[in-house]
């Protein structure tokens, strides 16, 4: 085609065009032969579609909700006639036409649309999904593009200009467990600006304050139960509210929320920036099922675990849990800490965070289960005990929410969350294991000079140890060293361990030279499970305060962690008609 306006042709099939595009574009095609020929094979090629799809029935009432969902035809304006009747050119209601194809296609593959996605009924079309921001980010999570998919995002074009620059409010997500906006700013030259936030030595960018606010502007939020995140998402910056802890509460959400987002800083120039933008959560809000658990086990380490519910919303999976110690385990707590000296409170000086460290380390546990289906697959696993390790971790299909839990010496309110799930699925919650620290009172002395040549082993209760080759590291440039790629200054020595049964890791690693300086160490590592249950572990132990070689080095850990597996729980998830 030779005519520079036939890119519409697609516009206009999508039915992307704003209704004043639509009129003109049609007005276009009454004195453009090329372009009305185009649009006539396109219609006819859509109208010749296979019969055989005709075969395809769906269900009672599917056609007329696709039919309900589709924009309605908003008639064109009549030009007015430069000729006669007889020469003008047989006018077609091309948007009519187009529309009438549209529903028809539509109609034929509804079963396949329902087998690719079951939010096609909420989906506005299939172009927003492609065209959205949090769809096409690489970054943004499963759960966040399955809501997107589902229909909860919607596109904006809200802006505002200051300082030359523009500030846009692009798309918006609305969830039951967290709210999002992708925003870009456009500089005076029509460049994007760069959201970059981690370039050292410099501000350019700088977000004053986002706000939920309900419809009365009440904030949703007390400023200390927390706030906003954000992350750059290629050109976009995205900034994130989670809802996680007011649904795993039990707080009603308001049908409707505005977000306030204001910007005080903008690719270097300080400025105000401010839009609102209007979020609906009533539809979230019905998409949403809260399924009751309100089951309870008391494991043989004395943790009791009540598992109050399940939250299926959108974008995720929210298991809301509460965990806390019998009495005789809190108290023998109590008097390992009085034996040692240990202090629940960060107190000055020197030992002071380590023996904070200690105390809070002998009196955390946590806990791994997992989601099964009704035939005994895995679909979902939390693994609190494990975050660092990947390796050995059995977590599954999760999702980072925010805060994962929050309470007391005495109660500890866990929100865990999952990739979505359909609430009338059939699922148990299986409990995998208990995690716990021990004090540990292990050492080993080490010549740094000898250690390529002669490697030093030693024991610690059934765990045996391997250290080897010291390497005075003085550029911050990464390098491998043994398994492990090392950044940063400081002294890094090889470590191969065997841990004792039940032990997955060794935690709380100091280092203290022959004139008696400590220095505070930390262990980077690959673990692998063996066939017998036991892990190996193999890294190198950084020391990144050290400035010179020493003559001598003692090597100490203080806790270890256990991974009790002696524990047999499962609570069916029961959906109530």
């Amino acid at each position: 085609m030779k005519c520079v306006r036939a890119n519409l042709l697609a516009a206009e099939l999508n039915q992307d065009l704003s209704p004043f595009e639509a009129r003109q574009w049609e007005r276009h095609l009454e004195s453009c032969a090329d372009c009305r020929n185009e649009m006539e094979r396109l219609l006819v090629s859509l109208d010749d579609f296979n019969p055989a799809l005709e075969e395809v029935q769906p269900e009672d009432g599917f056609t007329q909700a696709i039919l309900d969902r589709l924009d309605p035809y908003v008639p064109g304006e009549q030009p007015q006639a430069t000729e006669t009747p007889d020469s003008a050119p047989k006018r077609i209601d091309w948007k009519k036409r187009s529309v009438d194809i549209l529903k028809k296609v539509t109609i034929v593959v509804a079963g396949l649309a329902v087998a690719i996605s079951l939010g096609t009924f909420v989906s506005p079309t299939f172009a927003d999904y492609v065209k959205s921001i949090f769809s096409s980010s690489k970054d943004v999570d499963q759960g966040i593009k399955e809501a997107v998919k589902q229909g909860f995002a919607k596109q904006l074009d809200l802006n505002v200009t200051d300082q030359g620059v523009t500030l846009r409010i692009k798309e918006v997500l609305a969830d039951t467990l967290r709210i999002a906006v992708m925003c870009e700013a456009i500089d005076q030259n029509g460049n994007k600006v760069d959201f970059d936030l981690l370039k050292p030595g410099e501000e350019k960018n700088r977000l004053q304050e986002f706000i939920l606010k309900d419809k009365d502007g009440k904030p949703l939020f007390k400023p200390e139960e927390g706030g906003w995140t954000m992350r750059k998402e290629g050109d976009y910056i995205m900034i994130r509210q989670e809802l996680t802890e007011l649904t795993a509460k039990g707080r009603t959400l308001p049908d409707e929320l505005t977000a306030e987002v204001h910007w005080a800083k903008l690719d270097g120039k300080e400025g105000s920036w401010k839009l609102t933008v209007p979020i609906d959560m009533a539809e979230a809000k019905r998409a949403t099922k809260t399924v009751a658990v309100n089951q309870q086990y008391t494991s043989p380490q004395g943790l009791k675990i009540d598992f109050k519910k399940v939250d299926f919303a959108p974008s995720a999976t929210l298991l809301s849990l509460e965990t806390q110690l019998t009495p005789e385990v809190r108290e023998r707590q109590k008097q390992i800490m009085k034996q040692n000296g240990l202090s629940g409170e960060m107190n000055p000086g020197p030992g002071g965070f380590q023996s904070f460290q200690l105390s809070r380390a002998i009196q955390d546990y946590k806990i791994a289960y997992e989601l099964v289906d009704e035939q005994g697959k895995v679909v979902a696993a939390g693994d609190d005990g494990l975050l660092s390790d990947r390796d050995l971790s059995i977590g599954k299909n999760t999702i980072v929410n925010g805060i994962t839990g929050t309470g007391t010496d005495e109660v500890m309110q866990l929100w865990h969350t999952f990739v979505p799930m359909s609430g009338d699925r059939k699922l148990t919650f299986r409990l995998h294991s208990v995690y716990t620290n021990e004090l540990a009172n292990f050492s080993a002395k080490l010549k740094p000079a000898q250690l390529q040549q002669k490697p030093v082993q030693a024991e610690d209760q059934g765990t045996r140890l391997t250290f080897s080759n010291f390497v005075m590291k003085t550029d911050p440039a990464e390098i491998k060293i043994g398994n492990q790629t090392v950044s940063g200054t400081g002294g890094v020595i090889e470590l191969q361990a065997e841990l004792a049964k039940d032990v997955v890791a060794l935690d709380i690693w100091q280092v203290k030279d022959e004139t008696g300086k400590e220095y505070d160490a930390s262990l980077q590592k690959t673990s692998i499970r063996n066939a017998d249950g036991t892990v190996s572990q193999q890294g190198v132990l950084v020391i990144p305060q050290l400035e010179k070689e020493p003559k001598e080095l003692t090597v100490t850990y203080k806790a270890v962690q256990k991974q009790h597996r002696d524990v047999k729980w499962e609570a069916p998830i029961v959906v109530k008609p």
